[in-house]
């Protein structure tokens, strides 16, 4: 049977391109994570130092509490809970202040309690109400970032690997022929649209399978018994529509 390539991989496809499709948008997105958690982790410490240094202690009473609600696009309830405080500052300036609090803290609270919070000398609209609040946030923080970063490094590792190990192939594997033997459909769906591996026989009985694309796509290409282009070097073979022709091939 004659061999005619039906996808569109007419040229090697790149190392950074490889490594994202094998998975390793996961590691920039554990980047990304880091970098949010990081600075919210800095933010919250660096407060909590200011309340170390000029925070002053008063005992406040709880004027109001309320509950906003808020309804999204999926008709899924988000409460947001506040409390007013009013509370003398040294010097003796009286003051009221709002202030956002956990769904915890608002349920053990009632208005008319006297609650010690907070405030900063330099700023005394700025309360904490839990005392010791921002400095626990900021570590609890700390440690998320330092796990984001351990599993960053490792999903790095992992599918960085992976794209060597494609490069590898295709460049030193053997170029062989195998009959597809049908289409493979998984759970995961992209845009809608399902997702699915090409899955194939080679001459010697090893069979492999593609990486995951759209399987009506597939479908529409390849029929059981259509002949591929693979890659094998040892246990390892990757489709050539995956992974796109040697550099030596469209060069020369």
């Amino acid at each position: 049977m004659a061999y005619r390539r039906k996808h569109d991989r007419h040229w090697p496809r790149g190392w950074f391109s490889l490594f994202l499709r094998l998975g390793g948008w996961a590691s920039l997105a554990l980047g990304v994570g880091l970098l949010v958690v990081t600075a919210f982790s800095a933010g919250t410490l660096y407060l909590a130092d200011r309340f170390d240094r000029e925070g002053r202690l008063a005992y406040a009473v709880v004027a109001d509490m309320r509950v906003v609600e808020t309804v999204d696009d999926d008709g899924d309830v988000a409460r947001d809970h506040f409390v007013t405080f009013t509370y003398k500052t040294r010097g003796g300036g009286g003051r009221t202040q709002e202030v956002e609090v956990s769904a915890a803290y608002f349920g053990g609270v009632a208005e008319g309690d006297e609650r010690a919070i907070r405030y900063l000398a330099s700023d005394p609209g700025r309360v904490e109400v839990d005392i010791g609040r921002y400095r626990r946030t900021g570590v609890v923080l700390r440690w998320i970032g330092l796990g984001l970063g351990v599993l960053g490094l490792a999903a790095l590792w992992l599918f960085g690997a992976q794209a060597n190990r494609a490069v590898k192939v295709r460049r030193d594997g053997e170029k062989r022929f195998a009959e597809v033997s049908g289409i493979t459909e998984t759970n995961v769906r992209v845009n809608g649209r399902r997702q699915g591996r090409l899955t194939w026989r080679e001459a010697d009985g090893r069979v492999g399978r593609s990486l995951m694309r759209d399987a009506g796509e597939l479908r529409g290409l390849y029929r059981p018994g259509d002949r591929i282009v693979v890659f094998r070097l040892g246990r390892h073979a990757f489709w050539e529509g995956d992974v796109g022709p040697p550099r030596r091939e469209v060069e020369g």
